[in-house]
C-alpha cells in the first residue's frame, strides 16, 4: 500500500491517459501496438520522474514539495502531449 500512496499520480496520470488516447489509437491499423508502445513510454517517464522527484524531496517541507509536484503534473501532460503527437505523426507516416 505504501507504494501505491508513492506513486500515486504517476497511476493516476496513467489510468487517464488510457482512458483518453486509447480511442484514437484503435481506430487505425495496429492501433494496438500503437497504444501499447505509447502507454509503455508514459508509464516508464512517468515512473521513473516521480521517483527521482520523491527521492529529491522526502527531507523538504511540505510547501516546497506541493510546488514540486504541480511542476511535476504539469511537465506530465505536457510530456504526454508531445509524445502523443509525436506518436500519431509517426502512425501517419508524416514523420
Amino acid at each position: 500500500m505504501l507504494n501505491w500512496k508513492t506513486f500515486r499520480y504517476s497511476l493516476l496520470h496513467v489510468l487517464i491517459v488510457f482512458m483518453l488516447f486509447s480511442t484514437s489509437f484503435f481506430r487505425k491499423p495496429n492501433g494496438g501496438k500503437w497504444m501499447l508502445a505509447f502507454m509503455v513510454l508514459i508509464g516508464i517517464v512517468s515512473f521513473s520522474v516521480e521517483y527521482m522527484l520523491n527521492r529529491k524531496t522526502s527531507g523538504q517541507k511540505q510547501e516546497a514539495r506541493r510546488v514540486k509536484y504541480l511542476y511535476f503534473i504539469m511537465l506530465q501532460i505536457v510530456m504526454t502531449l508531445i509524445l502523443f503527437v509525436c506518436i500519431q505523426l509517426v502512425m501517419n507516416r508524416s514523420l
